[in-house]
Parts: C-alpha cells; structure tokens; sequence
C-alpha cells in the first residue's frame, strides 16, 4: 500500500535488517519476490521460504525505547487470542533485537496464496465473490467480536477520539458519541487486507476493542465506489449496521475517513461518497 521510502537510509538500514532476520529465523528471500513497505519505511515485508514451506517475513522497526505499543504487539497477540477457524495467516516464529539504536521485531507467518481482492482498500469495480465467501466472512467478523477482549489491549480509537472526530468532521449533528458497547474488532478491514476467491483475513497487527460493528462499517466506507457491493454488505452485516451502534459505527469510522482525505488521494477520491453517506446516516438518526 506504501511506496518504498525516499530516504536513503531508511532503505539500506531495512535491507540489512531483512537480511539479518532471515538468518536468525532460518529462511531465505524467494527468488524475483516484490517487497512491500509500510507507512514511512517502518515495516518491510516479502516471500520466502523455510526448511519446509513458502512463508511471508515482516520487520518491524523503531528507536530504541520507542518499541512497543498495539502495532508492535498486535500480530503476537492476535495469534494468542483469536480463535483457529478464523481465516488468517499463522505465525510461526518471530525474533526481536537491537542494533546501533533501533529494535526489530521479525514475524515469520504462513504464506497466503490467494491475491487480494483489491492493491488500495477502496473497492474501484465489481468483483465477483461467491456465496461462501461472504458467509465466511460474516462468521469470521461475529467470532472476532464474541471473543473476550485480552487485558491491556489498546483500543483501535479511543472514546475521546470519537468525541472530537463526529463533531470535527460531520458537524454538530445532535448525535450522542458515547460509546456504549465496545467489541473486539480487527480494526482495518478493507479490500486490501482481503483475499479471494480463498478468503484471507490480513494484517492484524491494528486488532483491538472498537465501537460495535466497526468492522463492518469500516469496509462498507471502502465500498462505496461499487454500489452493488455495497448493498450486499449492508445485506450481510444487517444485524449489526441496522441498529443505532452500528450507525455510530459508521459515523465513526466516516469521520476517520474524512480525516484522512486530508493526508492521501486515496481517501481524498472516496471523501464525497463518504460525506454523502454521512449526511443520510445523520438524516436517518434525526427521523428515527
């Protein structure tokens, strides 16, 4: 999703730390693989493979003291709370250490074969997803949130956020942003942390207690563009997208959204449908 850092530095320093986790989880890059970046240069990931299978290895990076934290911990924590039958990559080992003032965190996990349903989290064409897959994806996200929330772990937004966000974003509305029922969540659910036609929930390393049905409304914002996939969602995650939290649900996450429109274009070129959907959901809540 991110583009390989200007700065020159940051890359050799990713490289070698690539390379040296490699050695320490005994695998070695595929031949000819694309590595892919995370925001600012501070993740890198790409194929490789293992005594016995394909896998996928990711570095994380930070400052020295500065490690830590709900993306640092959350793939560890996913793959000790999350029950199996939940479609996700598996982690198989991981490694941490230091080096002239920075930590890494390695994380080798099984590899994912099938591609992702889209390269941005915006859905931009129809694509076609079988019956199955949508009711797999409908259990996965219940199981995700009937799971006990684990101690400590930081919520996805906090309650304050959501208090300033609404009102900065989608104006004085009259609508009350407390959040009253707070559920485990992945917390970035988009086309293109999903696969297909296999479904393939990724990158859980943002997972947390979040606003009920947050995930739901969370990829109904990336849908937007595909009106008739949009509608489907809707269809699927009507228990939860039909009730007064999962409106503040997509209230929420609408006002992220529009938030990042600021920062990027991809959230800029969704920013309109976002905002007009916004406005029915608060006509909605008026007429209710």
């Amino acid at each position: 999703m991110f583009f390989e850092p200007d700065d020159p530095d940051i890359r050799e320093r990713m490289h070698a730390a690539f390379a040296g986790a490699t050695i320490r989880l005994d695998c070695a890059p595929s031949h000819g693989a694309t590595e892919t970046w995370g925001h600012s240069g501070r993740t890198i990931g790409a194929p490789v493979t293992t005594s016995s299978e394909n896998a996928w290895l990711r570095v994380l990076e930070a400052p020295v003291g500065k490690e830590g934290g709900k993306l640092w911990t959350g793939t560890q924590e996913a793959a000790a709370t999350l029950p199996r039958e939940i479609p996700r990559p598996r982690l198989l080992a991981s490694a941490d250490w230091v080096n002239e003032g920075y930590a890494y965190r390695a994380e080798l996990s099984t590899y994912v074969t099938a591609p992702v349903c889209s390269p941005t989290p915006d859905l931009t064409q129809h694509i076609a997803l079988p019956d199955a897959w949508w009711s797999r994806l409908q259990r996965a996200t219940s199981t995700v949130a009937a799971t006990p929330v684990p101690d400590n772990r930081p919520r996805v937004i906090s309650q304050d956020y959501v208090h300033r966000t609404i009102p900065r974003y989608l104006g004085e509305a009259g609508v009350d942003t407390t959040v009253h029922h707070w559920t485990l969540a992945h917390g970035d659910l988009h086309w293109a942390n999903l696969t297909s036609p296999e479904l393939t929930i990724l990158d859980w390393e943002g997972f947390g207690p979040a606003p009920h049905g947050f995930d739901a409304a969370h990829l109904y914002a990336y849908t937007l563009p595909v009106p008739e996939l949009a509608a489907r969602i809707r269809d699927t995650f009507a228990d939860v997208l039909a009730t007064r939290e999962g409106r503040l649900a997509e209230l929420t996450v609408a006002a992220i959204l529009l938030q990042a429109a600021d920062r990027d274009p991809i959230h800029a070129r969704l920013a309109p449908q976002v905002r007009a959907h916004a406005q029915w959901l608060l006509k909605h809540h008026r007429d209710s």
